[in-house]
C-alpha cells in the first residue's frame, strides 16, 4: 500500500469519526425510541406525548427541546400502532391550561394533561453533561397514575453545536421566550437569571461586621406566582454563597417584600411584571472576602417543586 493510499484511508477514517461525533445522538435516540416503542405498544397505549426534556433542576434549554423533538419523531416512525401527539399542538394545550411543560411532572399534572390532551402515556427526559459526554435519561409514564412504564439511559458525545444549545435556556412557562443568560466579559454568567419564568437580579452585596447582606429583585415574567424562598432548609433547599476563596456560607436570614424570617423559609406571591425586593443575610464572613463567585438562591413553587437560581461574579462592597 503506497503513501497516497494510506493518506486517503486516513482522511476517510477521520471524516467518519467527525460525522459519527456530530450525529451520534441520532443513533442513541433511534435505539432508545425503538426499545420504548415496544414497551408502549405492549402496555396497550394508543396515544403518546413527548414533553420538553430538562436538566436535573427542571430548567429547559434549546438542546432539551431539540432532543425531545427528535425523540418524538423517532417514536412516530416506529410503526407500533400508537399515535404521537404533535409537540406544537401539545405546547398549545399546555399553555392554554397553565400546566407544567417540562419533564418534571407530578402525578396530578400527568393525569390532568392525559385527560386534556387525550394521551395514554407521557415521555419525559433529562439531559446531564458529564465531561465530554451528555447523559440522556428517558422515562415513559402512565398518564393516569404517573407510574413508570419504561426507562432507559444512554450517552452521546458533546460537540460544539450541542454545547451552544446547552447554553441557551428556555422559559418553560412561556416556550416562545428564549432567556439566554447574560455573559460577562470573561465568558462567565453574569448576575441575572430566569428560572421557571422568574427573573432574579442581583443588586449588590455588602459586608459589615462579619455579616454579608445580598439584595436582589425578583419578578414573575408571566402570571402571578406563589413561591417559597429558603434559608438553610436542607441539603436540597438552601441558599448559599461561595466567595473568591472558595469559602461557602449559608443564609441565616431572609427578607422578601417587608417580611423577615430566620426560619427555614418564607412565602410570597409575586405579581406578574412587578419587581419584589429579596435579601439574604450570611454571618461569620471573613473580612478578606472581595467578591462572590456564586450566589445560589433556593426556592419552590406552590406545588413544592424546588429550583435554584445561580447568580455569578458579584462584587462585595463595604
Amino acid at each position: 500500500m503506497n503513501k497516497r493510499t494510506i493518506s486517503i484511508c486516513g482522511a476517510a477514517m477521520f471524516l467518519s469519526l467527525l460525522v459519527s461525533s456530530a450525529f451520534g445522538y441520532e443513533k442513541e435516540i433511534e435505539e432508545l425510541s425503538a426499545q420504548m416503542a415496544e414497551k408502549i405498544a405492549g402496555k396497550g397505549k394508543k396515544t403518546v406525548a413527548v414533553v420538553d426534556f430538562t436538566d436535573l433542576e427542571g430548567n429547559v434549554t434549546q438542546l432539551d427541546q431539540f432532543i425531545a423533538e427528535e425523540f418524538s419523531v423517532a417514536l412516530a416512525s416506529a410503526g407500533k400502532g400508537f399515535r404521537v401527539i404533535d409537540r406544537t399542538r401539545l405546547k398549545s394545550i399546555i399553555k392554554e391550561n397553565k400546566l407544567a411543560a417540562t419533564g418534571l411532572i407530578d402525578p396530578a399534572t400527568a393525569s390532568k394533561l392525559g385527560k386534556i390532551a387525550g394521551v395514554d402515556a407521557l415521555v419525559t427526559g433529562t439531559l446531564t453533561p458529564f465531561g465530554d459526554n451528555v447523559r440522556l435519561t428517558v422515562k415513559v409514564l402512565d398518564s393516569e397514575t404517573a407510574d413508570i412504564i419504561d426507562s432507559a439511559k444512554s450517552n452521546f458525545a458533546k460537540t460544539q453545536a450541542i454545547n451552544e444549545l446547552f447554553g441557551k435556556e428556555i422559559d418553560s412557562k412561556n416556550v416562545s421566550s428564549l432567556t439566554e443568560r447574560t455573559k460577562a466579559a470573561d465568558g462567565k454568567t453574569a448576575d441575572s437569571q430566569v428560572v421557571k419564568g422568574i427573573l432574579f437580579e442581583a443588586k449588590g452585596c455588602k459586608l459589615s461586621g462579619g455579616s454579608l447582606i445580598c439584595r436582589l429583585l425578583v419578578t414573575s415574567q408571566d402570571e402571578d406566582k406563589e413561591i417559597s424562598v429558603f434559608n438553610d432548609h436542607d441539603w436540597s433547599a438552601r441558599t448559599r454563597v461561595f466567595d473568591n476563596m472558595s469559602n461557602e456560607y449559608r443564609a441565616s436570614m431572609l427578607e422578601i417584600a417587608n417580611k423577615k424570617s430566620r426560619s427555614s423559609s418564607a412565602g410570597h406571591t409575586l405579581v406578574s411584571g412587578v419587581a419584589t425586593k429579596l435579601a439574604f443575610t450570611f454571618e461569620g464572613i471573613k473580612e478578606s472576602m472581595e467578591s462572590l463567585s456564586l450566589l445560589e438562591v433556593a426556592f419552590s413553587d406552590e406545588n413544592d417543586n424546588r429550583s435554584k437560581a445561580q447568580l455569578r461574579n458579584i462584587p462585595v462592597s463595604r
